[in-house]
């Protein structure tokens, strides 16, 4: 473990799509996010991904609580109900 931390140092955090007890959704077409037919195959891709992008263009520096918030707004504002942690 000891080689691997100074190898490969990281500060990893992880966003789970939704709660143990939701469904995290999929979108067939992801220009409803504002974002381009190649970032992701044949146009689709899943909400909390699409959500994560729109928020990292609108804030490419934000603290960890803020780029939470900011996915679940988007997905909010989108109508979905699933809700990231």
């Amino acid at each position: 473990e000891e080689k691997t931390t100074s190898a490969i140092p990281a500060n990893v955090r992880m966003i789970s799509g939704c709660q143990d007890a939701q469904t995290s959704a999929d979108v067939s077409n992801i220009a409803q996010f504002g974002l381009p037919p190649n970032a992701g195959p044949g146009g689709a891709g899943g909400a909390c991904t699409c959500s994560f992008l729109t928020a990292m263009g609108q804030n490419p520096s934000p603290t960890w609580l803020d780029l939470l918030a900011s996915i679940r707004g988007v997905l909010s504002q989108k109508g979905f109900t699933q809700i990231p942690e």
